[in-house]
């Protein structure tokens, strides 16, 4: 947005009041925006914890397996001491008519024993179904778990490929489309959305965000990021309203925001923007052609993962 202020258009007042307005909308947005990006870095974390979760399940299912497995020999074991026990007592039992005192207090004691080895091998069992139990409910959340990651796998790469097959008329070296961690990216190059310094987003480039987004109106619950990226070569403000590369990467990615969301009609509470900056460049900055690489901005298409909150929150 510019500003002109002449004398026989516009007062200093007037001029001056335009100016507030827009610098305080701008100063919002900005809040807005970093507010959006500090959710986003805990949607990222929160799917790293899912995995994490998942293999923390996978150790303990096994150690549970182990535990059920040497349980069940010691169950095995108690039985076959009880079987036996019980036949000796069996066998003393009938010829007790034949012993003295002393044999007697023998069968008495073996009783007492018996009742002993009934008790623990009782508890032995019990703890078994317990284990048992607590070993199905850990392999059904598993199983789950795997299964909702594979179907957000699936729908990550199927929203890929529509993704490449909307913009095949566009070259590799004007952007690319690839997944990363259960998302899809699709980097676009400044040279296809920008001239060098503009926030303006060139023609080519509305074409290329129209393809895109006609692919989320047709997938409702994506969650899109848009972040920009620079190098680090210092940007020139000349005292305009841009200061940094911050806020040149921050009102890139609001313009293609706003083409989106105003041109395309993408629903607003779907979409967030982001400037990043110089600070996640994707190549070294010491050649031409790696900044290059690192003048861009990233829409990053997230699958809906409402299901693997709820899972992971029972």
């Amino acid at each position: 947005m510019y500003i002109l202020l002449t004398s026989s258009c516009v007062t200093q007042k007037e001029y001056a009041r335009v100016l507030d307005q827009y610098l305080n909308s701008e100063i919002e947005k900005k809040a807005q925006m970093l507010e959006c990006d500090s959710i986003k870095r805990a949607i990222l974390k929160e799917n790293s914890d899912f995995k994490y979760q998942l293999e923390k399940l996978m150790d303990k299912s096994a150690e549970l397996v182990t535990q059920k497995d040497s349980l069940k020999n010691v169950i095995d074991g108690l039985n076959t001491q009880y079987s036996s026990s019980q036949q000796e007592y069996l066998q003393k039992l009938k010829t007790a008519a034949d012993k003295d005192q002393k044999t007697n207090a023998d069968l008495i004691q073996m009783q007492l024993d018996l009742e002993k080895q009934k008790f623990d091998l009782d508890k032995k069992e019990s703890d078994l179904k317990k284990l048992t139990a607590d070993l199905l409910l850990r392999e059904t959340k598993i199983a789950e778990l795997e299964k909702l990651l594979s179907d957000q796998k699936l729908q990550s790469e199927q929203l890929r490929d529509a993704i490449k097959k909307a913009l095949t008329d566009f070259s590799a070296g004007e952007l690319s489309v690839y997944t990363k961690d259960g998302k899809v990216y699709v980097s676009m190059s400044d040279k296809l959305l920008f001239k060098s310094g503009s926030t303006l987003v060139e023609s080519k480039g509305v074409e290329a965000l129209g393809k895109i987004a006609d692919v989320v109106k047709k997938n409702p619950d994506i969650q899109v990021n848009i972040e920009g990226h620079t190098d680090n070569v210092p940007y020139a403000s000349n005292g305009g309203l841009l200061k940094d590369n911050w806020d040149l990467s921050l009102m890139r990615a609001s313009s293609v925001l706003h083409i989106m969301t105003d041109k395309y009609k993408v629903n607003a509470k779907q979409i967030i923007g982001s400037g990043r900056g110089e600070f996640f460049p994707i190549e070294s900055n010491a050649t031409p052609d790696g900044r290059a690489k690192n003048r861009r901005t990233e829409i990053i298409l997230t699958p809906k993962i409402d299901q693997l909150f709820n899972l992971i929150g029972k």
